[in-house]
């Protein structure tokens, strides 16, 4: 699997690669979900980019820019797991700081249920109280990504953190394991709960059902495997990844993407030459 082609279909580097900063490993967060990114990105005409799911929360520390028409001044905005596709536009420069945390960490480190930022954009500053927007405001001040990075990392370790609820973690582990034959009632079965609690507290730590995380892990799969240097025929990736037949595989394309396998390759190909684009949400 190709990990820059991967990156380019879901925008993160649909601009110059110079545009993209990647946080070392282990400055922000010590840990592998959690993921730290600068954007310095300066587009002439108004993009309207296409936002795919990616199982993350992310933390975005807006410092200058236009998005969705509107003025961009240093502010702190979370981004919560999301069950569907979705666009947004932006024009002229858009600078940020972006973390992308594992939903099992951002639910520790935010301290609220997850679902109640599930397919939303809402300020930091109502979960976390106003240091959010005061660390935008600092990190706009900064010069230099390095230094930005450790503000960031020094403002999570600096936050409490929420209890973990075991159950739900090594469930969440169990279906990233991606074993085969694995359902949500095998999973209910071994945490000993009745299905509905079960699915509550799930949601309540993951911010989408089992079910609905489930679908979207194997969309995740999916993805991966369509971006390989030869992607496979889609009936016998569909088949391996567990769906019912390849229009299975193909509606939840359209569910997750908002548009078939093939559409969304020839949309990566043609980004290069147009202002159209896809954005990992």
């Amino acid at each position: 699997m190709s990990e820059q082609r991967l990156l380019e279909l879901r925008g993160v580097t649909q601009v110059s690669a110079r545009d993209v900063v990647y946080c070392p490993p282990g400055l922000v967060g010590g840990t592998g979900t959690i993921r730290c990114f600068g954007f310095d990105v300066w587009e002439p005409h108004v993009v309207r980019r296409r936002k795919i799911p990616g199982g993350t929360v992310k933390l975005v520390f807006a410092l200058d820019g236009v998005f969705d028409g509107r003025a961009v001044h240093p502010t702190a905005l979370v981004s919560g797991m999301y069950d569907r596709g979705s666009t947004a536009t932006h024009s002229g420069r858009m600078c940020s700081v972006q973390v992308q945390l594992g939903p099992l960490a951002a639910r520790r480190l935010l301290g609220v249920p997850l679902h109640e930022v599930r397919n939303a954009v809402v300020p930091l500053e109502e979960i976390l109280g106003p240091s959010a927007r005061q660390l935008a405001e600092r990190l706009a001040e900064t010069r230099g990504w390095q230094r930005r990075f450790e503000l960031v990392g020094e403002y999570l370790r600096r936050l409490p953190r929420a209890e973990a609820d075991d159950t739900v973690v090594a469930s969440v582990r169990r279906l990233r394991s991606g074993r085969d034959g694995l359902t949500v009632s095998d999973l209910v079965t071994e945490s000993g709960w009745s299905r509905r609690h079960f699915s509550r507290r799930f949601t309540d730590q993951v911010g989408l059902s089992p079910r609905a995380y489930a679908s979207l892990l194997r969309f995740s799969a999916a993805l991966r495997e369509l971006v390989a240097p030869v992607p496979p025929e889609l009936g016998r990736m569909a088949h391996e990844l567990g769906y019912y037949d390849q229009s299975h595989l193909i509606r939840d394309f359209q569910r997750f993407a908002g548009a078939s396998p093939h559409a969304l390759l020839r949309e990566a190909m043609a980004q290069s030459s147009n202002t159209s684009g896809a954005a990992i949400a």
